[in-house]
């Protein structure tokens, strides 16, 4: 750190395993039409003056602490490379340790993909997917030339601080130590980034799905969450109470007052599930199950818990304890209903993807849970051929419930 005065705070437990493993995640939009290169930089600008965390870097300071440093004098990385746009991430530049960038791949027609990268340790999904609409929102009104006036947001803060702020106590939301990132990062991983596997349902099934749910006193988190634990346990041809499934929770309208979208980094808790023997043979009972547990961990104040419930101690932790770990563990991570994302008249967002560059914690591949145009959508690079088969079947099947 080159000076004291650009030191904005140290990271809180919340945030320093992502800081350990520099985990980015993408929010990449496709769209066809005229992309003006010169208005997304301009939009990109205008939204790291509204949030100067976007323009900070993370580093360690003097004494080895992982730190959010304000470096508004670093250039953006927004950069733009030709390629196939079914590869957002091709050609992605070394981010450096900075907070936020944007990477556009462009096609060989009139496709190109945008995608806005952020650092995990100052935002999570639901805040990233508000910045993601805001950048359109800006780009839409740079091309049309009309006025904006930035209003600048604080830097938000980690979820340690927001639930001292309300009376939380501090208790058992730490994460791990070092010695548990050090095992992790010895566990083997691809070099590049693992082919993605979509199941995408229609706007008709995702409807009768949500009907289902209601009817059956569960929610699409539910029913999801129950074909992916059956569909694995089948796949892997292993009992379904071997597998622990995890899931983060978005705790903003959870706390009391609401948290705004900005204000936190990675406002989440973290929700466990084990089924019981042959819990794969009713569905629907298990994502009872599932929801009935995730309502009263949330009475409980047990999903403030943290991530680190499965893990192991720290005199347990060696890369084989967590590639055993990694064979029982199945994490989905719902990010709901992506907003609304403005354009020209010229440009069309044909669809949204998450994406993250290959990291160790990576090696823990979530199932990305979205809906984006009425439709539902789960992507993932955990699932074999026929494990995604089977969460479509178990997915179609209790739609066809509702028709």
């Amino acid at each position: 750190m080159t000076s004291s005065q650009l030191l904005v705070r140290p990271l809180a437990p919340s945030e320093v395993m992502h800081f350990r493993f520099g985990l980015y995640v993408g929010y990449a939009t496709q769209v066809r039409g005229k992309l003006d290169s010169a208005a997304l930089v301009q939009a990109f600008a205008i939204l790291r003056q509204i949030y100067p965390i976007l323009s900070a870097r993370l580093v360690l300071d003097d004494t080895s602490q992982p730190t959010i440093e304000a470096a508004p004098e670093l250039a953006a990385v927004i950069d733009e490379v030709s390629g196939a746009t079914d590869n957002p991430l091709f050609g992605l530049p070394e981010l450096a340790d900075r907070a936020a960038a944007i990477h556009t791949v462009r096609g060989s027609d009139d496709t190109a993909t945008v995608t806005l990268l952020t650092h995990h340790s100052i935002a999570d999904g639901h805040h990233s997917l508000h910045l993601l609409a805001e950048l359109w929102d800006l780009y839409t009104a740079c091309v049309g030339d009309v006025p904006i006036a930035p209003r600048r947001h604080d830097y938000p803060h980690s979820l340690e601080h927001l639930l001292d702020q309300r009376g939380i106590g501090p208790g058992s939301h730490a994460l791990p130590g070092d010695e548990l990132f050090g095992a992790l990062a010895d566990v083997e991983i691809s070099p590049s980034p693992l082919p993605g596997v979509r199941i995408r349902l229609s706007a008709n099934d995702t409807a009768a799905l949500r009907a289902t749910g209601r009817s059956e006193g569960t929610t699409i988190n539910g029913l999801v969450s129950a074909a992916l634990l059956a569909a694995t346990a089948q796949s892997r041809g292993v009992d379904i109470e071997t597998l622990h499934y995890a899931y983060p929770v978005d705790l903003r309208a959870r706390l009391t007052p609401r948290v705004g979208y900005p204000e936190g980094t990675n406002v989440l808790g973290m929700a466990h599930f084990v089924a019981g023997p042959h819990a794969e043979n009713d569905l629907l009972a298990l994502a009872r199950a599932i929801t009935g547990q995730l309502r009263e961990g949330i009475a409980t104040g047990a999903v403030f818990a943290g991530s680190a419930e499965f893990m192991p101690t720290a005199d347990q932790a060696t890369a084989a304890t967590f590639e055993a770990l990694l064979s029982t563990l199945l994490i989905s991570t719902n990010w709901g209903i992506i907003p609304s994302l403005s354009t020209p008249a010229d440009l069309v967002i044909e669809d949204f993807r998450p994406v993250m560059p290959s990291n160790p914690m990576t090696s823990i591949a979530p199932y990305v849970i979205t809906t984006y145009d009425g439709q539902l959508t789960i992507d993932t690079s955990a699932q074999s051929s026929e494990a995604s088969r089977l969460v479509a079947d178990y997915l179609h099947s209790m739609a066809q419930l509702a028709q």
